[in-house]
């Protein structure tokens, strides 16, 4: 019994080592991005593209919908993050992370339900069985379990 409680009590910190760990990995690949100066616009953009091209194969149409959608997508990461940086108020940061938590689900909504599974399966697997791709990709992307608990911490709704 002693032992089901210590885990009860130590979950809640696990899961908040894994958002707090998530959070910097975001955090850090925004910072090379900005770093790169306008040419971060463009490596932000086919990044996501590419990185997610392989398992879930966008259509054309969907090429251009998807590069509009992330170049947007930098664009409003880049105005909060410059904003950020320079507070370090927990509210900004709170925003950026409500920000990110948004534009995932934007992007999962132009996915079609096949695209949608393979890339929840392809996310879920790497947060299972290759910590090293989930943190790559956690940097850019949610896993579905990953954004629930995100969801919940910042009470996205």
């Amino acid at each position: 019994m002693k032992k089901i409680l210590i885990l009860l009590l130590l979950f809640p910190m696990c899961t908040f080592a894994q958002i707090e760990k998530s959070i910097k990995l975001k955090v850090a690949v925004m910072q090379n991005f900005v770093s790169k100066g306008e040419e971060g616009q463009t490596m932000f953009w086919q990044t996501k593209g590419k990185i997610t091209y392989g398992f879930v194969n966008y259509s054309e149409v969907q090429n251009h919908q998807f590069k509009d959608l992330f170049i947007g997508q930098y664009k409003e990461l880049l105005a909060i993050y410059n904003k950020m940086i320079v507070s370090e108020d927990e509210k900004d940061t709170a925003l950026y992370i409500k920000i990110l938590i948004r534009q995932e689900d934007d992007y999962r909504k132009l996915l079609t339900a096949q695209q949608l599974k393979n890339y929840s399966d392809q996310l879920d697997d790497f947060e299972k069985n290759n910590p090293q791709a989930h943190d790559s990709y956690s940097s850019l992307f949610f896993s579905d379990a990953l954004l629930n608990e995100f969801k919940v911490k910042f009470e996205y709704k």
